[in-house]
């Protein structure tokens, strides 16, 4: 009789734990299944033979086509200008880049601090161009930011930028 009194003691605890484990896996299932996501993500086909910038950088200076000290803080004391260098693939036609100098002290709508063009062209597909603006003085300080357009309306990236 110990033997039948064991077997039926134990089933009542091992159909709790069975369904101790279902009720669980279905609280995770629903629980990872909310209407507000948490991210998200997107695609799109490379090297599709339009003009790209591949990688660009602010930085003190640019010796020999390469961005040298590599930052996005800057000192109103030590730095007179603040580099932007950009580097190009896909340039087979020429192209015409903008790039505008925002500081702390324009608003959304007003015209960039500094703002300059140059027409460039290729004979490799890629091209390495650079930009810079003299930080005023006395100094304004705080974001900064700058934006990179291409053949007038098609922004390209943009960097932010402080001036301590």
């Amino acid at each position: 009789m110990h033997q039948a009194y064991t077997f039926i003691k134990t089933l009542p605890a091992d159909q709790y734990l069975t369904l101790g484990i279902i009720l669980l896996s279905l609280t995770i299932v629903l629980s990872g299944c909310g209407e507000d996501p948490s991210g998200g993500s997107g695609f799109t086909d490379v090297a599709r033979g339009e003009p790209a910038i591949v990688d660009s950088a602010l930085a003190i200076s640019v010796f020999d086509d390469r961005p040298d000290g590599i930052t996005n803080v800057f000192s109103a004391d030590f730095n007179d200008q603040v580099y932007l260098w950009l580097l190009w693939a896909n340039i087979t036609e020429e192209h015409t880049v903008e790039v505008s100098w925002f500081s702390p002290e324009e608003g959304p709508d007003d015209p960039p601090f500094w703002s300059e063009k140059q027409t460039f062209t290729s004979t490799t597909g890629d091209k390495i161009t650079w930009f810079y603006v003299d930080l005023p003085e006395p100094d304004i300080t705080g974001e900064w930011f700058v934006e990179v357009f291409l053949d007038g309306d098609l922004f390209e990236r943009s960097h932010i930028f402080w001036v301590e």
